[in-house]
């Protein structure tokens, strides 16, 4: 399908030798699509529906101006925005960026147009906005070659749309005929196709920058070449002249620049083994990636680009195992819940899959794609967008996807591990009523461009919403720099996680981002059952534990999730949170959010507990971003320390949607209630109103003595569960007992959970011995009947009843 272009070059050189100055062996169009492949697409035009609908949506986004163009041509020419003097301006500054892409993006879909029908009205649109940049441009060189003003912007909007123009009207172009309308003398004029070639170098030139400084192959970057790099390739794949086209290949693909990094040296050199591009959620996608492999793969298929970097398409799968019950994605970092990517990494995978005969990848895609369809609401249409500008692949690299799926991928496996950001996700998923009956949880951190300093942070699902959330990004770029993103969301107080002394904090050297203060060091995962992607041995039970060396505020921590199911309309999250300085232990802060109304505290015997207004968390460390960040806290109300066992609940008065969360007895706390900034994307309201939090703090450490807390999300104003006890080993405190109330019949819990894989727990008045780090006995019902669970361990004995993992390190047995 794709054409050689090395090969055609050493075919006419042999024909026509090399003592020629401008050598051109290049057909086009070449980017997207070849001639060759024209006659399948307008076939499935013909056919399908879903095609002809796409072709129709270029032919509205352009047929009135292109009707309006011919009657007068500087109807739509003169009211192209001023190009700037040069690129200097910011990503703020850079005002008329949508102005500029949305012409040009009308100009390459015009010539798309072109393609499919041959006729010349769309080709004489195209060309002649095109040759209104033409007219400024070729004037200048590549370090003052600009369309929006700003060099990051520009080959990611204009010159990506203005290279795919030309590509598709390139035979048009070069009739002998062929005039274009200059709108500055109002009359048309010769075509000068060395001005056109001039400008695409000087928009090459601009984005590569080899005039700056080198690229270090291996280094750490952030996305900003991979964003830019589809458009810097499109450019040079526009270049008449061989020897020039194939040297700036070598650049962008070889040996890159500072600002425009090497392709295969650098970008994909920092995809792990898992695939996935080493940022937040919903900067990970990075389609681009799977694009530029693609068209490489398509134009130069003797390179075989993808032989060595399948792990980054079958990466393109692991996205959708990030979804909560909702439908949204979690949230770690910088990233945003709506930002959904998949189906265009989907589309890309099953291009190049078809294309290379990976069977099994076709397959994923072609499964994956149709879910994806399935789940969409309405229609995606092709429509002009400043960034989004890649719509119309939709069409060209769209192919029948089959109605039925014999075989659905299963994007709801209990654990997932994202490595690089440090985070295990726990879920456990219901047949019916899923968004309103499932569990899906996350925890973890780390450092990588556009992370957050959070510790081990965590998320929670609930009844409908994300009910316990991570602080993610604001809707505006400009927002990113003000203080309540910087001080606030960005830092420990504004997730849920644990604060050691009042002091926890990130630092500056080693992050991503100037004055950020956000790098840690990376959470890792130390135990998980099923392991990632894996199958669970039990429908019931499924935990994950994460640990975090923390060489900055000097301190080990470790958390544990475990999403424990009761019915299929109830359920509980079990979190485990143990924390201690190396140094001094002074004091332990848990931190959570819950979106809502309203929160109660009450004693677990139903006691209101008594608060007072509190200074308490009106401090910082001094830095410049203000750690750890609770100083926005706001009505902050605290308890006297207490050894009872306490019950908060948090309340959502829109639907009536409940958290019940169950702090067990034993150890000497204080509860401070506060009121935080809103909640970023929240649902029904929440995005605009404060965010309820609930601190507490424990004096000295908290490793012998976790912090352990049982979240209920629900329904039901009164909670299933309705008592949690410490299990206590001495002074140690190693799991909790969890009753809970369903359909009238009572479950009890014994969850036991170590820090050691190797940990040993005995308790003789309940006939209960353990070896292992985490497991679960449950006794059911008035016939007390037994279910045994190892997370991670060897044996685990109830009385009578006994269970020994064998070979492995898991396993469950019901009685």
């Amino acid at each position: 399908m794709g054409t050689s272009v090395r090969r055609i070059s050493v075919v006419l050189m042999m024909l026509f030798g090399t003592n020629f100055c401008w050598s051109q062996s290049m057909q086009h169009p070449v980017i997207w699509v070849t001639q060759d492949e024209k006659q399948d697409i307008l076939n499935l035009i013909e056919k399908y529906d879903w095609a002809k609908k796409l072709e129709q949506d270029l032919h509205a986004v352009v047929d009135k101006k292109v009707e309006a163009h011919q009657k007068k041509p500087s109807a739509i020419l003169s009211h192209i925005p001023e190009i700037p003097a040069d690129n200097s301006l910011t990503e703020f500054e850079a005002e008329r960026v949508g102005d500029h892409a949305a012409v040009l993006t009308d100009a390459s879909y015009a010539a798309m147009l072109y393609f499919l029908t041959d006729d010349e009205k769309y080709a004489q649109f195209s060309a002649d906005i095109l040759w209104h940049y033409v007219s400024v441009l070729s004037d200048r060189s590549p370090e003052n070659t600009t369309i929006c003003g700003n060099h990051f912007y520009d080959p990611r909007t204009s010159y990506a749309q203005f290279a795919l123009a030309y590509d598709f009207i390139y035979n048009f172009l070069n009739k002998p005929k062929t005039k274009v309308y200059k709108a500055s003398v109002s009359k048309q004029q010769t075509f000068d196709k060395a001005l056109f070639q001039k400008v695409l170098l000087n928009m090459v030139g601009s984005s590569l920058q080899e005039y700056g400084r080198p690229d270090t192959h291996g280094k750490f970057i952030s996305n900003h070449p991979i964003l830019t790099a589809p458009g810097v390739l499109y450019g040079i794949l526009c270049i008449e002249d061989d020897k020039e086209r194939e040297r700036l290949f070598d650049v962008f693909w070889e040996k890159g620049t500072a600002h425009q990094n090497s392709f295969k040296n650098t970008i994909l050199p920092m995809f792990g083994k898992q695939g996935v591009w080493p940022e937040s959620t919903s900067y990970s996608f990075m389609s681009p990636v799977s694009l530029v492999l693609n068209i490489i793969d398509r134009v130069y298929p003797e390179m075989d680009v993808t032989k060595d970097y399948k792990n980054i398409f079958k990466g393109n799968f692991l996205f959708d195992n990030l979804r909560m019950p909702d439908g949204r994605f979690v949230r770690y970092g910088d990233s945003k819940r709506e930002h959904d990517g998949t189906e265009q990494l989907y589309r890309y995978t099953l291009n190049l899959a078809k294309r290379r005969g990976y069977k099994h990848l076709e397959g994923q895609a072609e499964v994956a794609l149709r879910q994806a369809y399935n789940r969409e609401k309405r229609r995606q249409k092709i429509g002009v967008s400043t960034f989004n500008n890649y719509q119309p692949l939709k069409l060209f690299w769209g192919t029948p996807i089959p109605e039925n799926i014999k075989n659905p991928i299963d994007f709801k496996k209990p654990t997932v591990i994202v490595e690089h950001a440090g985070i295990a996700l726990q879920r456990n998923y219901v047949e019916k009523d899923n968004e309103l009956y499932g569990l899906c949880g996350i925890i973890g951190g780390a450092h990588y461009v556009h992370s957050h300093v959070t510790g081990i942070a965590m998320e929670l699902y609930g009844a409908g919403y994300v009910m316990a959330p991570n602080a993610g990004l604001p809707p505006t770029v400009k927002e990113r720099r003000i203080p309540l993103h910087e001080n606030y969301f960005r830092l420990y107080a504004g997730n849920n996680t644990v604060i050691v002394n009042g002091t926890s904090h990130g630092i500056q050297p080693g992050s991503w981002k100037d004055g950020a203060y956000v790098w840690q060091n990376t959470v890792v995962n130390i135990a998980a059952e099923p392991k990632h992607l894996e199958d669970p041995v039990s429908k019931h039970f499924n935990f994950a534990t994460q640990f975090l060396k923390d060489t900055i505020n000097n301190c080990d921590q470790e958390r544990t999730l475990s999403t424990i199911r009761t019915s299929e309309k109830t359920g509980y999250y079990l979190d485990v949170f143990r924390s201690k300085s190396l140094t001094e232990n002074k004091f332990q802060d848990y931190i959570y959010h819950n979106i809502g109304d309203a929160i109660s505290l009450k004693t677990t015997k139903g006691e209101t507990l008594t608060t007072k207004p509190s200074t308490r968390y009106q401090t910082d460390i001094g830095d410049p971003v203000q750690s750890p960040g609770w100083r926005y806290f706001e009505d902050t109300k605290s308890t006297k320390s207490t050894q009872k066992g306490v019950r908060a609940t948090f309340q959502i008065d829109y639907d009536q949607r409940f958290m019940h969360m169950f702090v067990p007895q034993g150890v000497n706390r204080s509860y401070t209630t506060a009121l935080a900034p809103p909640t970023r994307e929240a649902r029904n309201g929440y995005e605009e109103k404060p965010t309820q939090v609930l601190a507490i703090r424990q004096d000295g450490e908290a490793w012998e003595k976790p912090f352990i807390a049982v979240f209920e999300p629900s329904t039901e104003k009164k909670s299933s569960v309705q008592a949690v006890m410490p299990l206590m080993d001495g002074d140690k405190v190693v799991g909790v007992k969890v009753e809970s109330k369903v359909k009238g019949e009572l479950i009890t819990d014994y969850i036991i959970s170590l820090d050691s894989k190797d940990g040993v727990y005995e308790n003789k008045a309940l006939k209960v011995k353990f070896e292992g780090r985490f497991g679960i006995i449950r006794v059911e019902g008035k016939n007390q009947s037994v279910s045994l669970y190892i997370g991670e361990g060897k044996t685990l004995r109830y009385g009578k009843f006994s269970l020994d993992s064998g070979t492995s390190t898991t396993a469950f047995r019901a009685y």
